[in-house]
């Protein structure tokens, strides 16, 4: 099923739940309506906050996922079930007819506004969750997104949390809010650029960044490329709240500074002494849409694997950075592209084995699409990297 009909069916879902509990809510009145809701969304709000502790005892996306939402749900119906008790005891406080007539014909009224609420606050967090079949299905849902858009702030905030626990694959979202991708029609990359002499010739110069995180109990990997001698680019977002970096290459470790940290741009330089490797080819001008590319890198902290792409398009987004709690307006390339954990920071090349981008993060809800720094983006980063004389902090993780 496509992203679209999942959506679609997500909706039909939503307003046969309204219609039935509408009819429930006129049978069970206003007040046991309104205060089984309350209980619910409390407990929903509590499970909100405590499955991001329960989800990080694992790592597979999908067992993180069943864990969040049982652990939602149960606390949710705790509530409900305490707030029904209450709300049956308030109701036969109710003398008159008319106030008790009253009471069942704003009942349906108040279960479709809970089923509205109760569904955002189950689909936000799955919106950003790292499987794509179900980030697509939520984000192309019309109520869903409706819902979204006019939910406070401060409400989205509470679910961060669980959001970012679903959301396996370590890369920054490239876009607010729950709209589904936007994403250009190309044919689909050539397949044979991933086995070209130009990833054969390039091996040499991209590199593994190893980084440790005390702070967080974190242990990170990612990509990066060697752009000028001694010096390496990868995103800030693989180096945030490292304490120590190396990279590998050739087979051996060597110790590396993180001498530039722009977390707004989500780029970093790293300086790595005694560091032989060649330097890139960088082409600043931007390829067109429709254009061959190769992505570079070390998917899922795997082997050098080359990925086979097509430019999308070049575009100016604005999104949040990599904390999610600022705004950024960057030019990035679209890529026709899977791109999972792992190649963040990786180069993205031109046929000719020019850099021409930087990787840095994958659409939730499209495997097939991904996203890539400019170099004209990047450029300034790039050229403070070579006057740089020192290790500057690299902020708190991701």
């Amino acid at each position: 099923m496509s992203a679209t009909g999942a959506g679609l069916l997500v909706d039909v879902v939503i307003v046969l739940l309204a219609l039935l509990f509408a009819i429930n809510g006129y049978r069970e009145g206003f007040i046991a309506s309104a205060t089984t809701f309350l209980g619910f969304l409390g407990g929903a709000l509590l499970g909100a906050q405590l499955a991001p502790f329960a989800a990080d005892f694992y790592t597979a996306a999908l067992t993180k996922l069943i864990v969040s939402l049982v652990v939602v749900f149960a606390l949710a119906l705790g509530g409900m079930a305490l707030a029904t008790a209450i709300g049956y005891r308030l109701r036969k406080r109710l003398r008159s007819n008319g106030s008790r007539r009253l009471d069942h014909l704003l009942g349906p009224l108040v279960s479709i506004v809970a089923v509205l609420l109760v569904t955002w606050v189950t689909a936000a967090p799955l919106a950003g969750s790292s499987m794509p079949a179900v980030a697509g299905a939520v984000r192309n849902s019309s109520l869903v997104g409706g819902i979204d858009e006019y939910m406070p702030e401060s409400v989205k905030g509470v679910y961060e949390s669980m959001r970012d626990s679903l959301n396996t694959s370590g890369m920054p979202n490239v876009f607010f809010g729950l709209d589904p991708t936007d994403a250009r029609e190309v044919d689909p990359p050539d397949p044979e650029l991933a086995a070209s002499s130009v990833v054969v010739n390039a091996e040499e110069s991209v590199l593994k960044v190893h980084g440790s995180a005390p702070s967080c109990d974190r242990q990170i990997e990612g990509s990066s490329f060697v752009y000028a001698d001694g010096l390496v680019a990868t995103n800030a977002h693989v180096v945030a709240g490292t304490e120590s970096v190396r990279v590998e290459s050739g087979g051996d470790l060597l110790d590396a500074e993180v001498i530039v940290f722009e977390p707004d741009k989500d780029l970093a330089i790293l300086s790595v002494p005694g560091l032989s490797a060649p330097a890139l080819p960088v082409e600043g001008a931007l390829s067109d849409s429709g254009n061959d590319a190769i992505v570079l890198g070390y998917p899922g902290g795997g082997p050098y694997t080359a990925t086979a792409a097509r430019v999308r398009e070049a575009r100016i987004v604005t999104g949040p950075d990599i904390y999610d709690d600022g705004t950024v307006t960057r030019e990035v390339y679209q890529l026709y592209a899977t791109i999972i954990g792992g190649n963040s920071g990786g180069p993205l090349l031109n046929p000719e084995g020019e850099v021409i981008g930087v990787i840095f993060a994958a659409a939730v809800d499209d495997p097939e699409t991904g996203y890539a720094l400019t170099i004209g983006e990047s450029a300034a980063v790039l050229d403070a990297g070579r006057s740089a004389s020192g290790p500057v902090g690299t902020g708190s993780c991701t």
